[in-house]
Formats: C-alpha cells, structure tokens, sequence
C-alpha cells in the first residue's frame, strides 16, 4: 500500500487504482496510525490525507471498500476535471493491516519522513512503535467483526 519513503516522498496504491506519490508535507505515519486507531475503537469509517504537489489526495475508508479522491489543492470552485475518484475493495479492517505491515516494515524512515523540522528521531521512532502496538492490538480485537456473514449499520 505505502512504500519505503524516499527523499520525502512514499507511493500509495490500493489494489486496482493508480499509484500516488505523496510527499514529507503530511506526517503520514503518525496521522495515518492515528486516525485508524480512532476508527478501530470506534467502528466509524476515516479519511487520510496527503499531498501530491500540487494535488490533495484524499482516502475514505468504509467498512468494505476505501474511496480515493484527488483533487487540486486550489481555492477556486472545482470543475469535474479537477477531481477525479477511484474505489478498491479494501476493507477498514485490511487497511489498518496493510497500513501497520507497510509503516512497520520501515519504522525508521517513517519516524523521519518529516524532515523539515527538527526532529528527535529516536523519541519519535518510540512513539511510533507504541502507537502501531496499539493499532495492532485494535486490528486483533476486530478481527471477527469482519467475518462471513458480518455487516454493518
């Protein structure tokens, strides 16, 4: 889903969409990790963000399926070729799976991706790793709620 960050930048892609480079301007890891442990304690579908420069790259994430939409970052009201949107039928569950693999893999990198500040590298590393125990604990108690013959209201 995400890869190994490279001079700020990391590829997206979901299973039958495009590939979306995202760039060191959103904190990926950390705001990513965050908001799916949100969603995991509180079953409600997500949004993560990131930059394209120059596009806004959006990633709803339901129950089933994530809805991608990508955007220009312009104040002006948006015309139909501004905007454009695709679908993969990943489930929340699988997402924070994919997400916890793909961040954990390259926890060092991730915990720097952000290099236009000053940053403890090694205190965030630390509370990178905590936060995915975290979201691993929440991908384990789900589980079954996304079993055979399992839905959602």
């Amino acid at each position: 889903m995400l890869t190994k960050p490279i001079y700020g930048w990391s590829d997206f892609q979901l299973e039958g969409t495009f590939v979306y480079s995202l760039s060191y301007l959103d904190d990926i890891a950390f705001e990513w990790v965050e908001q799916a442990i949100h969603a995991l304690e509180t079953m409600l579908p997500f949004c993560v963000k990131g930059f394209m420069e120059p596009k806004r790259f959006l990633c709803l994430v339901s129950y089933w399926n994530c809805h991608i939409i990508s955007e220009n970052e312009s104040r002006y009201p948006l015309e139909e070729s501004d905007v454009s949107h695709e679908f993969s039928h990943i489930s929340m569950l699988q997402f924070c799976q994919d997400l916890y693999d793909d961040i954990s893999e390259n926890i060092e990198q991730w915990a720097s991706f952000t290099d236009y500040e000053d940053l403890d590298v090694a205190a965030r590393e630390k509370e990178l790793a905590e936060k995915l125990a975290h979201l691993k604990e929440l991908i384990d108690m789900r589980e079954e709620w996304f079993g055979e013959n399992r839905c959602f209201l």
